[in-house]
């Protein structure tokens, strides 16, 4: 029972990644969601400018990556418009990229909030 769990574990990921990288309402949610916590954190434990600076340098990490995986989508799809592996490994890879550069940013917001009510 436990080896299908983990089994359809890499399918909700690619679902998960592919809504993220594809649904422009699914981002905006999780973003804005991020910043109203990091607002109320900010309301509630006042946070430094070392803290400030981790927290937008972790939101630009996720514009940068999500601008070069959307760049490399549209130029993936122009040049070579037919289904291929390996056109699939590279928008997968790109959309790994956002997904850890997103995860960076919860890490942050986490070891930032955690430090605060602790």
């Amino acid at each position: 029972m436990l080896k299908k769990y983990f089994n359809r574990f890499p399918h909700a990921m690619r679902g998960i990644v592919h809504a993220f990288v594809n649904d422009f309402g699914y981002r905006t949610q999780i973003y804005l969601g991020l910043a109203i916590a990091v607002v109320l954190l900010a309301f509630f434990r006042p946070i430094s400018a070392y803290e400030f600076l981790f927290i937008a340098f972790s939101y630009s990490l996720i514009l940068i990556t999500e601008l070069q995986n959307s760049a490399l989508e549209i130029a993936l799809d122009r040049l070579h418009p037919e289904i291929h592996d390996d056109i699939k490994h590279s928008k997968d890879m790109a959309a790994g990229a956002v997904l850890t550069a997103s995860m960076f940013l919860i890490l942050v917001i986490s070891v930032i909030g955690f430090g605060k009510f602790f």
